[in-house]
């Protein structure tokens, strides 16, 4: 099978914009993701090292099994994070604003172990790994935020496992719901919109479901006036019905 071709940070996209600009969309993306309490030197060093780049739609970043080369801090849009076992791929996750990409990288893994695939056009700031490693490896406090980083982000995968192992479909469905609202989430005359259009299959995938079982929860809370549809994009009417349909019994 032809291996597909993976589309990297090009460093021009900061030469079309003004120093000013692209210095306060370091700054806005930095603040919304992990490594926001860094101070001090150690913040300017990696707001130094890192690049705004964007990515267009079904552009892969990543290739599973190739070498790393960089790390992500996305500001807005979604990638697909799949790993292909077996001649198949599953998907991992969605990731979006305020999360790390290619964080993997940063334990001396000699290869990518996901496949990352933009599904809504990307903002992110590209960090290369060669640099990133030399700060972490000088800078105590670097090397603590983003330690923290991956603690979270290991948390936040056993707590998604408990809750597949453990909570029925509506309630792993209405939680899928909340997190997209918290990263993806506009507002809405109606309530709050999700800004990417999630399919009921790519829901299905995530949580461990089928399409069908997804397709007729999801018209039962529309029934309820829970959640709306508009433009193939989700509308929570009433996020407080939908956080009590999550709590426990």
């Amino acid at each position: 099978m032809e291996r597909a071709k993976v589309r990297g940070p090009e460093g021009d996209e900061e030469a079309s914009r003004g120093a000013g600009e692209a210095a306060d969309t370091r700054e806005r993306i930095f603040e919304r993701s992990p490594l926001a309490a860094l101070a001090g030197a150690g913040r300017g060093a990696l707001l130094d090292l890192g690049k705004v780049e964007r990515f267009g739609r079904k552009q892969r970043i990543f290739q599973q099994g190739e070498p790393p080369r960089w790390l992500l801090l996305l500001g807005a849009g979604r990638v697909k994070v799949e790993r292909i076992a077996q001649g198949r791929a599953f998907s991992i996750a969605h990731r979006g604003p305020g999360e790390l990409l290619g964080e993997t990288g940063l334990t001396g893994a000699g290869s990518t172990t996901e496949n990352a695939i933009v599904l809504d056009e990307l903002e992110a700031v590209v960090l290369p790994l060669a640099g990133l490693r030399k700060l972490i490896a000088s800078d105590a406090t670097v090397r603590a935020v983003f330690a923290a980083a991956l603690v979270e982000r290991q948390l936040e995968a056993e707590a998604r496992l408990a809750l597949l192992l453990s909570r029925g479909v509506e309630v792993r469905l209405v939680e899928f719901l909340a997190a997209a609202a918290r990263r993806w989430g506009q507002p809405h005359p109606s309530g709050e919109i999700l800004a990417c259009p999630f399919t009921h299959a790519d829901i299905a995938l995530l949580i461990g479901s089928t399409r069908e079982t997804i397709t007729l929860l999801l018209g039962k809370l529309k029934r309820a006036g829970v959640i709306a549809f508009e433009r193939r994009r989700i509308v929570i009417r009433d996020a407080a019905a939908l956080a009590q349909r999550a709590a426990p019994t």
